[in-house]
């Protein structure tokens, strides 16, 4: 999974006495678009058989160079500058349980360019939950996802140079906004994980590891936007 839809992997430990698990804890998608308005829901479930904690942040990113990816963390200290907040940055969901994050758009509080997309990112980290005065036994470490959460430009242009390298893929997406690259080498005589997806941000460059059977010296190659109003076929040869 490359890193627009990468797992955040976080470690919650709480203070052992002798044993050691991990709870189950999943987002319904690792990438979420807002609505025309800016907002948008993420799905929290708890497959465990206790109570977890979870804590939500929010971090917008930029790309810098086409590889680096930096995070402005929103904290009180820069709340003037908040272009979005969750409706429930901290909860517990009990034992099978799954809530819906609000992600609500602040744009009509504060200046917001969307001349490209606006991106952020969402870590959330679960760890274990106590009642007050209960003590915690064992070590857990949790696993947490950080989703992307973009809210699209509403006027897209699209700029992308895609090389075709036998056994890797280089997107270099100089849109302004997110593409997706569908690659199919799919034939008569194969016809099994013949086919790759693979999801670039905006100003990101990337190269892309392609499976022994997506190879081939000319690919089948579709670029569509999130929304699939635009698509692109075209054939790769080797370089």
């Amino acid at each position: 999974m490359n890193i627009e839809m990468r797992l955040l992997i976080t470690f919650a430990i709480s203070i052992a006495m002798n044993t050691t698990s991990a709870n189950a804890f999943n987002v319904d998608k690792m990438v979420v678009f807002s609505d025309q308005k800016g907002n948008g829901i993420i799905t929290l479930t708890n497959d465990e058989s206790e109570p977890i904690f979870v804590s939500g942040k929010v971090e917008e990113i930029r790309v810098v160079n086409g590889n680096k990816i930096v995070r402005n963390s929103y904290t009180r200290s820069n709340l003037d500058d908040w272009k979005i907040s969750l409706t429930h940055p901290r909860l517990v969901l009990k034992p099978g349980e799954e809530k819906d994050v609000g992600i609500r758009s602040l744009c009509h509080n504060t200046s917001c360019d969307i001349s490209k997309d606006l991106m952020f990112m969402l870590p959330f980290t679960p760890s274990s939950y106590k009642e007050e005065g209960e003590r915690a036994i064992g070590v857990k470490i949790n696993y947490g996802f950080s989703p992307i959460y973009i809210i699209p430009t509403q006027k897209p242009i699209f700029d992308y140079k895609i090389i075709n390298n036998g056994d890797q893929l280089r997107i270099d997406n100089n849109s302004n906004t997110l593409i997706n690259v569908y690659v199919n080498s799919c034939s008569t005589d194969n016809n099994k994980q013949c086919k790759q997806k693979f999801t670039v941000i905006s100003g990101r460059d990337k190269v892309f590891s392609l499976a022994k059977n997506t190879q081939n010296d000319r690919l089948n190659v579709t670029v569509m936007s999130h929304d699939k109003k635009y698509s692109k076929e075209m054939v790769l040869a080797t370089q």
